[in-house]
């Protein structure tokens, strides 16, 4: 079945920065994957349910009130034995 999903507010684009041990789903430096409410796709579920409210917050154009950049934020990976950090990053539409 093919899904489609329907474009809503900003892209978010969650982009892997580092790894500090073996991905335990193979996430490797450079990786890229968009977010979204409704989709999460490849990305790791155990991270994207720990980041989801964020990327709902770039998504929807809200602001955080930490941070240089409103469109850029960095997380870890609650996977503290192999920590993967991502860079999600609103595109604006």
């Amino acid at each position: 079945m093919s899904v489609t999903f329907p474009p809503i507010g900003n892209k978010v684009i969650a982009r892997v920065i580092a790894v500090n041990s073996a991905c335990t789903i193979g996430m490797k430096p450079g990786d890229e994957f968009e977010l979204s409410t409704h989709k999460c796709g490849d990305f790791c579920g155990l991270f994207y349910s720990n980041i989801a409210r964020w990327v709902t917050t770039l998504q929807l154009g809200g602001t955080f009130p930490f941070g240089d950049d409103p469109d850029v934020q960095v997380w870890d990976c609650p996977n503290a034995q192999n920590r993967v950090r991502v860079e999600l990053r609103r595109i604006r539409e």
